[in-house]
């Protein structure tokens, strides 16, 4: 948690925008009700069918997926830009001179960018939720949501592990404070803007897919963290 706030304290503009982006995906994932999409019942099958039915502008609803998990990612971002303002500022040298070790170091951090991405995920979920029992609709997308939880949070994983494990991605982009492994994220939730209209029928599942292929990755790149990278390297 102190993790987290200082994140936060050091970058706002990112959670500004991430906020944007999770309005924008609300709208989008609320417009799937007017279409008929009623995901209220959970089986895949029939949300591809629904998506069938209703035609091409049936697949917008799924584009909030991508925007909502970008926007876990930029919201988690403070924590990427933390790490490496600590690790020139001598501050992971310190922890390492109490007795921790990498895997203790990027387990802190790692927790704090999926804390942070975990709060607005859950956010849109509730605000789905509460938008439809406003409405009286009883049955809202709040799969999407839910999904966009899933893949934001795998995301999120798999940057901050490589991040921190690589000293390369460390370094900022030319004119720019996003350090470039950040690029990472965003060429990964990149293919899920393309599957609500290349797969349609099965644009759940194959999120729901994809966000378990980059959660597993996350798990064996932290699992090896701490052979990958000499304690060196978290100097500056």
């Amino acid at each position: 948690m102190t993790i987290a706030r200082r994140s936060l304290s050091l970058a706002k503009t990112y959670p500004v925008i991430a906020v944007v982006l999770t309005l924008v995906g609300l709208g989008l994932g609320a417009s799937g009700t007017s279409h008929g999409i009623s995901l209220g019942t959970i089986g895949a099958k029939n949300i591809g069918n629904a998506t069938n039915s209703g035609g091409a502008s049936t697949g917008i609803p799924f584009l909030a997926v991508p925007l909502q998990a970008l926007a876990a990612m930029l919201f988690a971002t403070p924590v990427v830009l933390l790490f490496v303002y600590d690790k020139n500022n001598g501050v992971l040298e310190y922890l390492l001179s109490l007795g921790m070790s990498q895997r203790d170091i990027y387990r802190q951090y790692l927790k704090a960018a999926l804390i942070l991405a975990g709060a607005i995920g859950v956010l849109d979920v509730i605000v789905d939720i509460v938008s439809g029992i406003i409405s009286g609709t009883g049955s809202v997308l709040f799969q999407i949501p839910l999904l966009a939880l899933i893949l934001g949070l795998s995301v999120v994983s798999l940057v901050t592990v490589v991040m921190m494990s690589f000293s390369s991605l460390q370094k900022q982009r030319v004119g720019s404070n996003q350090p470039l492994g950040m690029s990472v994220g965003a060429f990964l939730v990149l293919p899920t803007y393309l599957i609500p209209f290349v797969v349609s029928s099965n644009a759940f599942l194959v999120d729901l897919l994809w966000a378990g292929i980059i959660l597993a990755v996350s798990l064996v790149m932290f699992v090896a963290s701490s052979r990958m990278i000499s304690r060196e390297k978290l100097l500056p």
